[in-house]
């Protein structure tokens, strides 16, 4: 990967600038999240901050009235665990007055009505919970423990409905191996 300069990507400044994300990005990260792709995927072993920066890519258009985030899980207790994504997002928004639902994982942003949901895809049914539903972002957190099938699917529930100026966004991350280690690799790592 080549050189990246924090100043060589537009991210916005919404979510930093009002304490959502307590700190800067690492490089990776960066690039990460100023990807204009509509699909990105973050791979590696543990340690480069994978599943912070999809609740970062998650964050960044909060501020936009109507907004609505999706990140996913395997198993919903993975999503709760010390280091999961709620646990994570609970540390960072809870003290900034974000609302959280226990009973329907979501957050709600008090000033603009933006929403980000948790959920789980135990089972390739589990995506009929989110048939009729609209996210502008949906990001997948361990990739390689669900199914091709499950992922496709969700890029139908990216829709715009009345917002225009937030982009659609896809969003995974995950270690090697898996169940669905080769079809990950066959999408994301052979086409170079």
């Amino acid at each position: 990967m080549a050189s990246i300069e924090p100043t060589d990507f537009y991210l916005p400044p919404y979510a930093w600038d009002r304490g959502f994300i307590p700190w800067t990005p690492t490089p990776k990260q960066r690039y990460f999240l100023a990807l204009k792709s509509e699909e990105a995927f973050f791979g590696g072993s543990a340690g480069p901050g994978k599943t912070v920066a999809l609740l970062m890519a998650a964050l960044m258009y909060v501020d936009v009235p109507g907004y609505s985030a999706l990140l996913l899980r395997k198993h919903y207790p993975q999503l709760v665990m010390a280091g999961g994504l709620i646990d994570i997002a609970k540390r960072w928004l809870l003290p900034a007055g974000v609302q959280w639902s226990e009973g329907h994982s979501v957050f709600t942003f008090p000033e603009s009505g933006a929403r980000i949901a948790f959920g789980h895809l135990t089972s390739d049914d589990d995506v009929y919970k989110h048939q009729g539903a609209s996210y502008q972002y949906c990001g997948v957190d361990e990739l390689t423990e669900n199914s091709e099938f499950a992922f496709r699917f969700m890029f139908s529930r990216l829709r715009r409905t009345a917002i225009q100026n937030v982009p659609l966004r896809m969003r995974a991350a995950s270690n090697p191996g898996g169940r669905g280690h080769e079809w990950v690799k066959a999408r994301f790592v052979d086409p170079g």
